[in-house]
């Protein structure tokens, strides 16, 4: 069986993603953790495709002991010493105990995994019964703040990656309501899909641009342009952001679910 295009697709991209992509990504974290209303079913959390560790850091505040599992040792090296308990773990595969979590949580994850009801059970089998799983993607009516910025990468000689491409496919396969509720079902759980057009405060196009090329797909090809290429690019990119008029509010899929 031929290696899953995805493996290796952050290795080397802690860094910017924490200081540039967590831009967005840390309010979308609290923005689908604060879907528990404020308290915990339990002490025990499981941050699945915890990255650089945004959801963790949200649990944590709450109280929680947190286990962060990601496929990418890279990302979970990031401030290992505040990050408690790690595992280098696939989450349609994680290695970890059945029923011992209080909640699973998996941010922007499902999008990568080839097998959405696989991931969603393994999420479901290790969350105690009565348990809460949640997880999120991002809906399939993209940003059209995203569409601008990719149109300024493919004007300077980007060409997305095997492996962009395939979570792309990925994502459009649970990125409606009906489809991400569809299997969540198939795998046992209760719950329901909620539609959200979050704002990430990235209220300005500079900060837009900042977080779209530090994404993992983006990355080697900006840190390979030359500097005066590189400028030239951040300014046409913030100038085609500027020129919607758009505010940058990404549409979610979050599902929250009680295990059986």
């Amino acid at each position: 069986m031929s290696p899953d295009l995805v493996r290796g697709a952050y290795r080397g991209a802690a860094r910017s993603w924490a200081d540039d992509a967590s831009l967005a990504y840390i309010p979308l974290a609290r923005h689908l953790v604060a879907q528990l209303g404020g308290r915990l079913p339990g002490p025990r959390a499981l941050d699945a495709g915890a990255g650089t560790g945004a959801a963790g850091d949200v649990l944590r505040e709450l109280g929680a002991g947190v286990v962060s599992v990601d496929l990418e040792p890279d990302m979970l090296r990031h401030r290992l010493g505040a990050r408690g308990h790690t595992v280098v773990g696939d989450v349609a595969r994680l290695p970890l105990r059945s029923h011992y979590f209080d909640v699973a949580v998996a941010g922007f994850v499902l999008n990568h995994v080839a097998d959405h009801v696989a991931a969603l059970l393994e999420l479901g089998r290790v969350t105690r019964p009565g348990g809460v799983v949640l997880a999120s993607v991002f809906a399939n009516e993209r940003s059209e703040l995203k569409e601008v910025v990719d149109e300024r990468l493919l004007a300077f000689g980007w060409s997305p990656p095997g492996w962009y491409t395939a979570v792309r496919e990925r994502s459009e396969a649970v990125g409606t309501t009906e489809l991400f509720e569809a299997r969540a079902r198939a795998a046992e759980l209760d719950g329901s899909v909620r539609s959200a057009a979050v704002d990430v405060g990235l209220d300005t196009p500079e900060l837009v641009v900042r977080y779209r090329l530090a994404m993992a797909h983006v990355r080697g090809f900006v840190a390979g342009l030359s500097d005066d290429e590189r400028r030239a690019l951040v300014r046409e990119a913030v100038a085609a952001v500027a020129a919607t008029h758009e505010p940058f509010r990404p549409v979610v899929l979050e599902l929250v679910a009680t295990v059986r």
